[in-house]
């Protein structure tokens, strides 16, 4: 039986940075202007603009070009000075109409499910706790526990490792979660509840979190995935 894992913000939650393209554009400044106080390179950050993408690039760097006893200071700090921004988003966020249905049904179907996200783990806890995603998943993984954040596998692989079997797909939004899955040798489905179907590589395209169950092969009448 392989598992199912989910991202959160744009999958299961609308967050605050869905609504706001302020505090987007505010992170994403915040966040270079961090790294380059930091010492990496401008050039390192050329032409990356997503706050994700501008760490990844930066950890890399760090590992490669700091001795190992600086390299995690930057990721530390840099941990310290997002909290800030995942609360906001955390506090602000709200469930999709289709989440908790899903998610009941694919419990109910026995399905082992994990939760992969690039949040950090006092928001993601805030916000299961806050909107009642508590109880769904066997494992949680956020970026406070790996080295890389998603399209990187390691989420993946360390989710894989915590429930103790094999995952099949990741449910996201982004690119970022596509690229996990293709890393990871998942199945990578997509989910844009617009209806716009996004233009990077993908395996299966839903409007809707029920639309899980059909790909797993779930109906009502069976049992277990």
């Amino acid at each position: 039986m392989k598992a199912v894992l989910f991202d959160l913000e744009g999958t299961l939650i609308e967050s605050a940075y869905q609504r706001s393209s302020e505090l987007v554009s505010r992170l994403r400044r915040s966040t270079r202007e961090h790294l380059i106080g930091l010492g990496v390179p401008e050039t390192v950050l050329e032409g990356l603009v997503r706050s994700h993408a501008l760490r990844n690039e930066a950890y890399n760097w760090a590992d490669e070009n700091l001795d190992p006893e600086e390299a995690p200071g930057i990721r530390a700090k840099m941990e310290e000075f997002t909290l800030e921004f995942d609360m906001i988003s955390a506090r602000e966020s709200k469930l999709y109409p289709d989440t908790i249905d899903a998610l009941e049904r694919l419990r109910g179907h026995g399905c082992v499910m994990a939760l992969v996200t690039n949040t950090s783990t006092p928001a993601a806890n805030y916000v299961m706790g806050r909107l009642g995603l508590e109880g769904f998943f066997d494992a949680v993984v956020t970026r406070s526990d790996v080295p890389r954040l998603k399209p990187d596998p390691a989420m993946v692989r360390l989710a894989e490792a915590r429930l103790g079997v094999e995952a099949g797909w990741l449910v996201g939004d982004s690119s970022f979660d596509a690229g996990a899955a293709e890393g990871a040798g998942l199945s990578s489905i997509t989910i844009r509840r617009d209806g716009v179907r996004p233009s990077f590589p993908h395996d299966h395209f839903i409007e809707s979190l029920l639309e899980v169950l059909p790909i797993l092969g779930l109906s009502p009448e069976q049992p277990n995935c």
